[in-house]
Protein backbone atom coordinates (compact mmCIF):
# COMPACT_ATOMS: atom_id res chain seq x y z
CA UNK A 1 0.00 0.00 0.00
CA UNK A 2 1.46 3.32 -1.06
CA UNK A 3 1.43 6.45 1.10
CA UNK A 4 -1.45 7.84 -0.95
CA UNK A 5 -3.48 4.64 -0.43
CA UNK A 6 -3.31 4.92 3.37
CA UNK A 7 -6.24 6.54 5.19
CA UNK A 8 -5.52 10.20 5.73
CA UNK A 9 -6.44 12.73 8.38
CA UNK A 10 -8.51 15.79 7.60
CA UNK A 11 -7.04 18.61 9.69
CA UNK A 12 -9.12 21.76 10.19
CA UNK A 13 -7.54 24.88 11.69
CA UNK A 14 -8.76 28.42 12.25
CA UNK A 15 -6.03 30.99 11.64
CA UNK A 16 -7.45 33.05 14.54
CA UNK A 17 -7.56 30.15 16.99
CA UNK A 18 -4.66 30.02 19.47
CA UNK A 19 -5.37 26.35 20.08
CA UNK A 20 -5.04 25.69 16.34
CA UNK A 21 -1.65 27.41 16.45
CA UNK A 22 -0.58 25.31 19.43
CA UNK A 23 -1.56 22.10 17.65
CA UNK A 24 0.56 22.64 14.56
CA UNK A 25 3.97 21.60 15.87
CA UNK A 26 2.90 18.34 17.57
CA UNK A 27 0.58 17.32 14.73
CA UNK A 28 3.19 17.93 12.05
CA UNK A 29 5.67 15.94 14.17
CA UNK A 30 3.09 13.17 14.37
CA UNK A 31 2.70 13.23 10.59
CA UNK A 32 6.46 12.98 10.12
CA UNK A 33 6.78 10.09 12.58
CA UNK A 34 3.89 8.05 11.21
CA UNK A 35 4.04 8.91 7.52
CA UNK A 36 0.29 9.48 7.68
CA UNK A 37 -1.10 11.96 5.17
CA UNK A 38 -2.65 15.07 6.69
CA UNK A 39 -4.93 17.20 4.51
CA UNK A 40 -5.04 20.71 5.96
CA UNK A 41 -8.13 22.86 5.63
CA UNK A 42 -9.16 26.27 6.96
CA UNK A 43 -12.16 26.43 9.27
CA UNK A 44 -13.94 29.64 10.23
CA UNK A 45 -15.28 29.36 13.76
CA UNK A 46 -18.30 31.35 14.91
CA UNK A 47 -16.41 33.14 17.68
CA UNK A 48 -19.19 35.67 18.19
CA UNK A 49 -21.54 32.96 19.36
CA UNK A 50 -18.85 31.14 21.32
CA UNK A 51 -17.50 34.13 23.24
CA UNK A 52 -20.35 36.62 23.46
CA UNK A 53 -19.74 38.91 20.48
CA UNK A 54 -17.36 41.85 20.20
CA UNK A 55 -15.44 43.02 23.25
CA UNK A 56 -17.98 45.67 24.24
CA UNK A 57 -20.85 43.16 23.93
CA UNK A 58 -19.48 40.47 26.24
CA UNK A 59 -20.82 39.62 29.66
CA UNK A 60 -18.51 39.47 32.67
CA UNK A 61 -18.60 35.70 32.40
CA UNK A 62 -17.59 35.77 28.72
CA UNK A 63 -14.78 38.23 29.48
CA UNK A 64 -13.49 35.98 32.28
CA UNK A 65 -13.66 32.96 29.96
CA UNK A 66 -11.63 34.66 27.23
CA UNK A 67 -9.06 35.98 29.73
CA UNK A 68 -8.58 32.46 31.05
CA UNK A 69 -8.34 31.05 27.53
CA UNK A 70 -5.43 33.33 26.66
CA UNK A 71 -3.71 32.77 30.00
CA UNK A 72 -3.96 29.03 29.36
CA UNK A 73 -2.64 29.44 25.81
CA UNK A 74 0.32 31.52 26.95
CA UNK A 75 1.32 28.78 29.40
CA UNK A 76 1.07 26.13 26.69
CA UNK A 77 2.84 28.33 24.13
CA UNK A 78 5.77 28.86 26.49
CA UNK A 79 6.39 25.10 26.49
CA UNK A 80 6.77 25.24 22.70
CA UNK A 81 8.82 28.44 22.63
CA UNK A 82 5.94 30.32 20.97
CA UNK A 83 4.42 33.74 21.59
CA UNK A 84 0.66 34.19 21.88
CA UNK A 85 -0.79 37.59 22.68
CA UNK A 86 -4.52 38.12 23.04
CA UNK A 87 -6.18 39.55 19.95
CA UNK A 88 -7.85 42.95 20.20
CA UNK A 89 -10.79 42.26 17.86
CA UNK A 90 -12.71 39.47 16.18
CA UNK A 91 -10.83 39.19 12.92
CA UNK A 92 -12.47 38.25 9.64
CA UNK A 93 -10.56 35.16 8.51
CA UNK A 94 -12.09 34.92 5.03
CA UNK A 95 -9.18 36.34 3.01
CA UNK A 96 -6.52 34.58 5.07
CA UNK A 97 -8.35 31.27 4.77
CA UNK A 98 -8.60 31.67 1.00
CA UNK A 99 -4.88 32.44 0.88
CA UNK A 100 -4.23 29.31 2.95
CA UNK A 101 -6.09 27.24 0.36
CA UNK A 102 -4.16 28.90 -2.45
CA UNK A 103 -0.80 28.20 -0.76
CA UNK A 104 -1.92 24.62 -0.13
CA UNK A 105 -2.82 24.18 -3.80
CA UNK A 106 0.62 25.47 -4.80
CA UNK A 107 2.48 23.23 -2.29
CA UNK A 108 3.67 26.20 -0.20
CA UNK A 109 1.32 25.84 2.76
CA UNK A 110 3.79 26.08 5.62
CA UNK A 111 6.07 28.57 3.88
CA UNK A 112 3.00 30.82 3.93
CA UNK A 113 1.34 29.87 7.23
CA UNK A 114 4.31 29.60 9.58
CA UNK A 115 5.61 33.19 9.36
CA UNK A 116 2.09 34.61 9.03
CA UNK A 117 0.87 32.90 12.20
CA UNK A 118 3.99 33.74 14.18
CA UNK A 119 3.52 37.42 13.28
CA UNK A 120 -0.24 37.34 13.85
CA UNK A 121 0.14 36.01 17.38
CA UNK A 122 2.70 38.73 18.13
CA UNK A 123 0.06 41.26 16.94
CA UNK A 124 2.28 42.15 13.99
CA UNK A 125 0.08 40.97 11.11
CA UNK A 126 -3.20 42.34 9.79
CA UNK A 127 -5.17 39.26 8.77
CA UNK A 128 -7.75 41.35 6.91
CA UNK A 129 -5.28 43.36 4.81
CA UNK A 130 -5.04 42.35 1.14
CA UNK A 131 -1.59 43.99 0.97
CA UNK A 132 -0.35 42.06 4.00
CA UNK A 133 -1.68 38.78 2.61
CA UNK A 134 -0.04 39.49 -0.77
CA UNK A 135 3.28 40.22 0.92
CA UNK A 136 3.06 36.99 2.92
CA UNK A 137 2.31 34.99 -0.22
CA UNK A 138 5.19 36.62 -2.09
CA UNK A 139 7.54 35.91 0.82
CA UNK A 140 6.46 32.27 0.62
CA UNK A 141 7.60 32.17 -3.00
CA UNK A 142 4.16 32.45 -4.56
CA UNK A 143 3.19 34.53 -7.56
CA UNK A 144 0.93 37.45 -6.62
CA UNK A 145 -0.66 37.64 -10.08
CA UNK A 146 -1.44 33.94 -9.87
CA UNK A 147 -3.02 34.64 -6.47
CA UNK A 148 -5.17 37.45 -7.87
CA UNK A 149 -6.41 35.21 -10.68
CA UNK A 150 -7.11 32.29 -8.33
CA UNK A 151 -8.89 34.53 -5.81
CA UNK A 152 -11.15 36.01 -8.50
CA UNK A 153 -12.06 32.75 -10.18
CA UNK A 154 -11.86 30.15 -7.40
CA UNK A 155 -11.35 31.73 -3.99
CA UNK A 156 -14.97 31.95 -2.86
CA UNK A 157 -15.92 28.50 -4.16
CA UNK A 158 -12.84 26.79 -2.69
CA UNK A 159 -13.47 28.24 0.76
CA UNK A 160 -17.16 27.30 0.60
CA UNK A 161 -16.17 23.75 -0.35
CA UNK A 162 -13.77 23.54 2.60
CA UNK A 163 -16.49 24.72 4.99
CA UNK A 164 -18.96 22.26 3.46
CA UNK A 165 -16.44 19.44 3.92
CA UNK A 166 -16.09 20.36 7.58
CA UNK A 167 -19.85 20.41 8.06
CA UNK A 168 -20.25 17.03 6.37
CA UNK A 169 -17.66 15.53 8.70
CA UNK A 170 -19.31 17.02 11.77
CA UNK A 171 -16.61 19.58 12.55
CA UNK A 172 -17.81 22.32 14.92
CA UNK A 173 -14.59 23.97 16.06
CA UNK A 174 -10.87 24.18 15.49
CA UNK A 175 -8.51 22.51 15.60
CA UNK A 176 -10.28 19.31 14.67
CA UNK A 177 -8.70 16.20 13.20
CA UNK A 178 -10.87 13.59 11.50
CA UNK A 179 -9.57 10.07 10.95
CA UNK A 180 -11.84 7.41 9.44
CA UNK A 181 -14.90 9.30 10.66
CA UNK A 182 -13.63 9.78 14.23
CA UNK A 183 -13.23 13.38 15.46
CA UNK A 184 -10.46 14.67 17.71
CA UNK A 185 -11.18 18.25 18.76
CA UNK A 186 -8.60 20.46 20.41
CA UNK A 187 -4.84 20.72 20.67
CA UNK A 188 -4.99 18.52 23.79
CA UNK A 189 -6.33 15.56 21.81
CA UNK A 190 -3.21 14.98 19.73
CA UNK A 191 -2.10 12.11 21.99
CA UNK A 192 -5.44 10.38 21.43
CA UNK A 193 -5.13 10.86 17.68
CA UNK A 194 -1.60 9.46 17.77
CA UNK A 195 -2.72 6.42 19.76
CA UNK A 196 -5.45 5.82 17.19
CA UNK A 197 -3.06 6.09 14.25
CA UNK A 198 -0.41 3.80 15.80
CA UNK A 199 -1.90 1.95 18.81
CA UNK A 200 1.25 -0.07 19.49
CA UNK A 201 3.50 2.93 20.11
CA UNK A 202 3.48 5.17 23.20
CA UNK A 203 3.16 8.86 22.36
CA UNK A 204 3.96 12.05 24.20
CA UNK A 205 4.08 15.58 22.79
Amino acid sequence: MSEHDKPGVDAFIDLRSPYSYLALKPVRLLAARTGCRFDWWPFITDFRSAYGGELEERSRRDIAKVKYLYMDCRRLAKKQGLTIRATTKLWDATLGSQAMLFARARNRLWEFCDPLLAAFWRREFDLESPAAIEAALAAAGLDVEDWHSWLTTRGQAELAAAQARAETLGVFGAPTFVYQGELFWGSDRVDLLAATLVPSQPWSF
